[in-house]
């Protein structure tokens, strides 16, 4: 299963207004290490194109959730 990243960001003017967002890398990134490596690049390339609006909170390297689907 490959990994994505993951990362919280709120608002610069209203940090109560947050929002997760997803990033799929391009690249077929099947550990951590890699994630993480190839993350903090992408991490500055988002920050520097909506740093005046947006400020990232957290983020993380992980698998996409599971879709569990519906239970009845």
């Amino acid at each position: 299963m490959l990994y994505g990243l993951y990362f919280f960001t709120c608002l610069v003017g209203n940090p109560a207004h947050c929002v997760m967002r997803v990033h799929a890398f391009d690249e077929d990134i099947s550990t951590p290490q890699q994630c993480l490596t190839v993350a903090q690049p992408q991490m500055a390339q988002w920050q520097n194109q909506h740093g005046d609006r947006w400020r990232v909170e957290s983020f993380r390297c992980g698998k996409p959730p599971r879709d569990r689907g519906n239970r009845v």
